[in-house]
């Protein structure tokens, strides 16, 4: 077996968290807003709930200065792995995360597509804060193979997938685009499609960790055919949460 260092970069927000396994209640007095650094990207006022990222130890309340965050090593194995299996095994340590990287936040999403004056976006559940890592943070972590030609392997099979994936949200999105959506909205989804074309040519990007929406996480053989799914936005990027690149070091 052969350890292998990687860099992994986010090219937008990632969200990894326990969710419900361990939130923070505003009205259970598990966290105040003093604790919460204001935001363009939060509704602080109406916040009522934190789900954390990956924390070691056991909180009683919401203490992002003292949280040991940490991205789990299964997260980037599934990632990498989606549902296959690598002969002779595979490890992927966890990657301990600093607390400057993490920025709590509410997720945003594109809603009510339907409905072609209504169509916006906006946070989804705006009383709802979700730690992420934010774009742009470079993490490192180590994978265990029996080689490298197995772990280039792995890595060349999981940017195809991420790269299908990404070609059938444009398609999706250039669907969109065409409906008759207020000249903001219709802006928007131009703006998302112009930012996400070029990692159809990245040979390192792959997807990794939650709320990257239907069309982001299944292989889908007719993506026009999907009405009004879910797309989840990075509002920091304009671009879809969970856009990492991977490079061995």
């Amino acid at each position: 077996m052969e350890t292998i260092a990687y860099q992994l970069t986010t090219c937008s927000g990632l969200i990894v968290s326990p969710r419900s396994a361990l939130a923070f209640y505003r009205d259970l007095d598990e966290f105040s807003l003093e604790k919460v650094e204001d935001s363009e990207y939060l509704a602080k006022s109406r916040l009522k709930v934190i789900y954390p990222f990956y924390q070691y130890g056991i909180y009683t309340a919401y203490n992002p200065e003292g949280a040991a965050y940490y991205l789990p090593g299964s997260s980037v194995k599934g990632a990498l792995c989606r549902g296959t299996s690598v002969e002779g095994g595979l490890m992927s340590d966890d990657i301990l995360i600093p607390g400057s990287y993490i920025v709590l936040r509410n997720i945003y999403k594109v809603q009510y597509l339907e409905e072609n004056t209504q169509a916006c976006f906006a946070p989804f559940f705006d009383n709802v804060g979700v730690e992420m890592v934010r774009a742009d943070s470079p993490l490192q972590g180590q994978l265990i193979l029996p080689d490298r030609d197995s772990a280039n392997a792995l890595i060349t099979a999981a940017n195809k997938s991420a790269k299908i994936k990404i070609g059938q949200m444009l398609e999706y999105l250039s669907e969109l685009a065409k409906r008759e959506y207020k000249e903001e909205m219709t802006k928007k989804l131009h703006t998302i499609i112009e930012n996400l074309s070029p990692y159809l040519e990245n040979d390192h990007i792959i997807l990794l960790g939650g709320y990257k929406g239907l069309l982001h996480s299944m292989d889908i053989k007719d993506p026009s055919a999907v009405t009004n799914s879910g797309v989840f936005i990075d509002p920091e990027k304009d671009l879809p949460y969970g856009l990492a690149e991977i490079e061995f070091i």
